[in-house]
């Protein structure tokens, strides 16, 4: 017989879990479920039901899914491509984001492991779905291939370093007026139509639940510019922005999805808008405004911000970004989308030693898994690490330090937490003025 009460009592919300067991165990078959599950498993079950709220609710909905636990966690692709229900792409997700939230959880695993899983996941969703509604009309050029368009992943999709509840910024490239064989304002219509389809699809909400929420406003124009424009019309458009904002933006474009051929196109196009030799008075100054409205924002949220805040990821990105874009002309190798493969390029070249690229790289992973614990409570785009001690000792304890009843715990957390966010602020004033 397992006694249960050691492993409730080492989970982050030993009540929570409690209760969320006992309902659990009211179904008889995942009741049954639960007695098969070996005892080594059972750390990491409590934890997952004591600290995520989306997870759980997976559980009751899915009792079936408590075998994934018992599974070699490799991404299951078996029936993907026959796939023509987005309700079944729905429960391949969250089958997949419990497989990578134990994975997390159990701590075997490299963290960058993690995040490149993450990010994976959603690539190979966006593909599927783009593919399930694509128009039956046929555009010429296109007879074997649905997606007629290129899209581009940005942000952390683009680097590879999704969390478990980011959006997925996208931006989309069409064909040029001469290179196409027909209709272009057809093709062009076409392909808008299909893009609202896609973003439909993917963010509809059902009691399982949703895919991702798709942000399109990093297209030229934001908000109120066209949901596709064509390789010329994107190359000239970025030729005459004076935004510092979007040139770091391409940085971690990546072609995920549909004709690869006019990403490539654009990519070769837009290398002199995206590499400089250096960066201009405005654009530093601008990147120092950036940094002030971000510290003025924290303040009226009033709690910390893992993202944004000072000491925060954001910090460690703009310092090896700027590296990054003032070197890459003369070094190709820093051409890259991923945050870590640059930083250890950085340190190849000479940039930075390896103890003070090893030393940032441990702060952005812990702020990034810290993240991304914050974001598995409740599948929410949050970066507000709470100030109550009760909340911060949970997550002390989903991290591994320790006990969530030993107050030990709490201040081994913020000890290490104080000395990652030391060195992402230090990174930030390496590049730009402190501000006053």
């Amino acid at each position: 017989m397992i006694n249960y009460d050691k492993f409730l009592r080492a989970s982050p919300d030993p009540e929570a879990a409690q209760v969320r067991f006992d309902r659990l165990r009211q179904d008889k078959q995942t009741r049954q479920l639960l007695e098969k599950l070996p005892e080594k498993l059972l750390p990491v079950f409590f934890h997952l039901i004591a600290l995520s709220d989306f997870l759980f609710r997976h559980f009751c909905r899915h009792p079936e899914s408590l075998a994934i636990l018992n599974e070699t966690p490799a991404l299951d692709q078996t029936n993907l491509s026959s796939m023509v229900d987005i309700d079944a792409l729905r429960q391949f997700k969250y089958r997949e984001l419990l497989r990578i939230a134990w994975m997390d959880l159990n701590g075997d695993y490299s963290y960058t492991v993690i995040l490149d899983r993450l990010s994976y996941l959603a690539e190979i969703i966006i593909n599927r779905v783009l593919q399930i509604v694509a128009s039956e009309k046929q555009y010429p050029g296109y007879d074997n291939l649905p997606v007629p368009f290129c899209a581009f992943a940005m942000g952390k999709l683009g680097a590879a370093e999704l969390n478990f509840s980011s959006d997925v910024d996208l931006i989309f490239v069409c064909k040029d007026h001469d290179e196409y064989q027909g209709d272009f304002h057809a093709y062009q219509a076409g392909v808008i139509d299909h893009i609202r389809k896609f973003s439909k699809a993917m963010q509809d909400v059902t009691e399982d639940g949703f895919l991702y929420r798709v942000d399109l406003k990093l297209r030229p124009w934001g908000r109120s510019g066209p949901l596709v424009l064509s390789v010329d019309e994107t190359e000239h458009y970025y030729e005459a922005s004076t935004e510092a904002w979007e040139r770091f933006a391409w940085l971690r474009a990546r072609i995920i999805a549909g004709d690869s051929s006019l990403g490539d196109d654009l990519v070769e196009r837009l290398q002199s808008y995206i590499y400089l030799r250096s960066l201009s008075n405005d654009d530093l100054q601008r990147f120092v405004q950036i940094k002030q409205d971000m510290n003025r924002q924290r303040h009226k949220a009033g709690n910390w911000n893992v993202k944004l805040g000072n000491g925060g990821i954001r910090d460690i990105e703009f310092f090896i970004q700027m590296l990054q874009i003032v070197n890459a002309h003369s070094h190709t190798v820093l051409k890259t989308t991923n945050t870590l493969a640059v930083l250890e390029s950085l340190v190849k070249l000479g940039f930075l030693s390896a103890d003070e690229g090893n030393t940032i790289s441990d702060s952005y992973l812990f702020l990034r898994r810290l993240e991304n614990r914050l974001q598995m409570i409740d599948e929410q785009q949050t970066h507000q690490l709470s100030d109550d001690p009760d909340d911060r000792r949970k997550i002390a304890c989903s991290l591994g330090f320790g006990p969530v009843d030993n107050d030990r715990t709490l201040e081994n957390f913020d000890w290490e937490l104080t000395r990652h966010r030391q060195v992402a602020s230090s990174c930030f004033e390496r590049i730009l003025p402190k501000e006053t």
